[in-house]
């Protein structure tokens, strides 16, 4: 017995010693171990079972531990493997367009003409919706007799709650391939616009009440060359004159005289070709100056460049021919308009956000061919600065020059409903050229993304009598009435004064 008591505590240290060299050899032991507890004395060993192979089983347990420990210390100072490098993700396979979309490397919800909101919250699908309502109150200081506020293609009622501009619209987005929009609109900004068409008196089949609650609509189809291409007929957005249709994309609430008279609306075909990330250029071929039909068998047609090289700096040029004038087919109508806009401070915090500048100037000349009828030059300028006092109060200062040799891009004085044929009651009494100007300030302020809540306050003046007086436009009581029984003359002024208050929601 005391015998293999002496064994056992043999066994017992060389096992021991065993895991310390271990341990310290693996790293695996923070501290030495403490010393084993004092065990009671082992029950006898059955007497079929000999010291030395008690020995034996003993050292072969030792030696399965030690070749454990070996193996463990091997694998933890061994460097791993290599990661198998990631699969291809369908990112880096998709066309130039999808991976780098046009104008997608910077922010420009600055730019004025530009819808400065998030991705819409609309979307169904490949389906694109907008919700866009436009409400506003406008006074005009000579008080007109018939609230009729003239010239003006936005807020055109005095001293009345009114709706400028509804438009319910859905787009296709997300198919591969086919583009589209349709884009219903509704309120007096149709009749102000498209409502003013002449075009439509030539034949049958062809109304203002067919197409002017349009807004857009279009049909075309998207190819994966370049940084996009699309192909599109119907009708669709002009950026002649700058300003966007829209005056929740703009950064004054009324338009320029400038944006008055050229087009907001081409009837058409167009071609967009996206050359690199910060470049577009755009290939018209369309039916007239802002019209649905043609007055003569010449389509029109044009181009504009918009290149955008830094977040800060976009440069935009047009130009716009066709032949525009009723009776004279030889006429020609050659016009260009050319934009720059910078962002000329960025900051940040409590300060002042950013601060922006836009200088719109064109020129253009209106050939004529019919004896006795003037050829001449039509020009004009508008700069506005913008000016971001927090992410939600923004102001600007706006002021436009306009001249008109000729007239016949200056707006003209609305057709009422129920003089006779042939009447002359609202033709103008003055005669051109034209020379207008004005200045105009407003207030904006954005509760969030999607409203919009305007105060605007505009001066206009002409070199004649051009704007609306006390005695209005449309009748001795303010009432239409045949020009036979009235002999009435429109009451215009040099000078015009409005305050508008304006809300827009847009989704």
């Amino acid at each position: 017995m005391a015998r293999r008591q002496m064994v056992a505590r043999q066994v017992r240290a060389v096992a021991t010693a065993v895991f310390l060299v271990a341990g310290w050899q693996g790293g695996a032991l923070a501290e030495p171990p403490s010393a084993p507890p004092t065990a009671t004395p082992p029950a006898p060993a059955p007497q079929a079972i000999s010291d030395h192979e008690l020995i034996l089983q003993l050292q072969r347990e030792i030696e399965a531990l030690k070749a454990a420990q070996t193996t463990a210390t091997a694998a933890a100072s061994s460097p791993p493997a290599p990661a198998p490098p990631p699969p291809q993700g369908p990112a880096s396979s998709a066309p130039l367009d999808v991976r780098k979309p046009p104008f997608g490397e910077f922010d420009f919800s600055w730019l004025n003409g530009n819808n400065y909101q998030p991705a819409s919250l609309l979307g169904m699908g490949p389906l694109t919706w907008t919700l866009y309502i436009d409400a506003y109150y406008a006074f005009q200081f000579r008080q007109p007799i018939d609230h009729t506020i003239f010239p003006s293609t936005t807020a055109p009622r005095h001293n009345e709650i009114s709706f400028n501009l509804g438009i319910l619209g859905v787009e296709i987005t997300g198919l591969d391939g086919p583009i589209g929009r349709l884009f219903v609109q509704y309120g007096t900004n149709t009749e102000t616009d498209a409502g003013q068409d002449p075009t439509v008196n030539r034949g049958y089949f062809l109304t203002a009440q067919a197409f002017k609650y349009l807004q857009q609509a279009a049909l075309g189809w998207h190819f994966h060359a370049l940084h996009g291409i699309n192909a599109e007929i119907g009708i669709f957005s002009s950026y002649i004159g700058l300003e966007s249709y829209l005056p929740q994309e703009n950064w004054s609430y009324t338009h320029s005289f400038l944006a008055d008279a050229t087009p907001y609306y081409f009837f058409g075909a167009r071609l967009q070709l996206f050359a690199t990330q910060r470049l577009k250029v755009e290939l018209w071929l369309v039916n007239g100056w802002q019209t649905f039909g043609k007055w003569h068998e010449s389509p029109g047609g044009g181009y504009l460049i918009n290149w955008r090289p830094r977040e800060w700096l976009s440069l935009v040029h047009s130009f716009y021919i066709g032949s525009e004038v009723q009776g004279d087919p030889g006429s020609l109508r050659p016009f260009t308009d050319n934009n720059i806009q910078i962002r000329y401070y960025k900051g940040g915090g409590r300060g002042i956000q950013s601060a922006a500048i836009s200088l719109t100037g064109d020129v253009g000349y209106e050939l004529r061919t019919t004896p006795g009828a003037p050829s001449g030059w039509m020009s004009g300028a508008a700069l506005s600065h913008r000016l971001a006092i927090r992410s939600w109060l923004h102001t600007t200062v706006r002021g436009d020059v306009f001249y008109d040799q000729t007239g016949d891009i200056s707006p003209s004085l609305p057709l009422p409903t129920t003089n006779p044929a042939g009447s002359n009651v609202y033709a103008r009494p003055n005669q051109p050229p034209f020379l207008l100007g004005g200045v105009s300030v407003n207030l904006d302020v954005l509760p969030n993304p999607w409203i919009l809540v305007r105060v605007e306050y505009s001066h206009r003046w002409s070199n004649q009598p051009y704007f609306s007086g006390p005695g209005g436009i449309t009748g001795p009581t303010g009432v239409q009435t045949p020009a036979a029984a009235t002999g009435f003359v429109p009451d215009l002024t040099t000078s015009d004064d409005r305050l508008i208050v304006n809300a827009t929601l847009r989704l």
